[in-house]
């Protein structure tokens, strides 16, 4: 744990050393820690820390607990003005910034303890131990109309040739997302409580606001357009497994498969 005061004071014991701190002070410890804190009037701000994070690039002794950093020192400063950026940042954030956020934290901490931290490119085995999480992105944004391939490299700060690896058996990332919308349409289609939408807004809330291309796709997808399957109405429902009605498609992807089209023009 990281702490910052910003106003008033705070002394006592943390583990085995005697501490006084003031405005602009920081301090280390541990939860672990005994502490006996008293405190006059004092503001702070916190970093909790994954000792299996911090322990990558810092091999923790307890010289640490309790060890403190006077205000206007290199260290305080640096520090004190890491917890004051991470206190303003919202918190919705993308896979990748909250990586580098990560990366940027520990490297400051550590490097101030007096240790670096040696930050290296991502192994085969940590790309491809990525694929379920960009799965979930995938299903969570599906409706995005910019969800593709360079927005999952972005947001999971991977090369076009890292992503593809991550996405082992996805050869075409793009395909798939189009495939995957196509059937989210055809289920809104066939859902009672869509009856009301024209099929176009339907495709455009799913992100395929081209209705000509949509239409190509759909045809070239599932053998029929999407009028069709419309006119078919309530009979065709009988027809259809009750999981693809409620999203088995994408409970399927997310479990590493791919949706079955089980629905064929007669």
């Amino acid at each position: 744990m990281v702490n910052v005061v910003a106003r008033g004071r705070v002394h006592g014991r943390i583990g085995r050393r005697t501490i006084s701190l003031a405005a602009g002070d920081v301090v280390f410890s541990r939860l672990s820690n005994p502490m006996d804190l008293i405190v006059e009037e004092a503001t702070w701000l916190a970093l909790i820390i994954p000792m299996s994070l911090l322990s990558i690039g810092l091999n923790w002794s307890p010289r640490f607990d309790g060890c403190v950093f006077g205000a206007g020192t290199a260290q305080a400063t640096m520090i004190g003005g890491l917890l004051n950026s991470l206190d303003q940042i919202g918190e919705t954030l993308e896979a990748a910034e909250i990586t580098c956020l990560t990366q940027a934290s520990i490297a400051i901490i550590t490097s101030c303890l007096g240790q670096a931290l040696p930050f290296t490119r991502a192994s085969k085995k940590d790309v491809t131990d990525l694929q379920p999480s960009i799965r979930r992105y995938v299903a969570d944004h599906l409706s995005e109309s910019d969800l593709g391939q360079e927005r999952l490299c972005h947001a999971f700060g991977l090369s076009r040739a890292q992503l593809y690896r991550s996405m082992r058996g996805t050869s075409d990332i793009a395909k798939t997302i189009r495939r995957l919308r196509l059937f989210a349409i055809r289920r809104d289609i066939l859902s009672e409580e869509c009856q009301g939408e024209t099929i176009p807004a339907i495709a455009k809330r799913w992100g395929l606001s081209d209705e000509r291309n949509f239409r190509r796709a759909f045809v070239n997808e599932f053998g029929y357009p999407p009028s069709r399957l419309r006119n078919w109405g309530n009979s065709l429902v009988d027809r259809v497994g009750e999981g693809t009605r409620l999203g088995f498609d994408l409970e399927q992807w997310m479990l590493g498969g791919q949706p079955e089209m089980d629905i064929k023009a007669s």
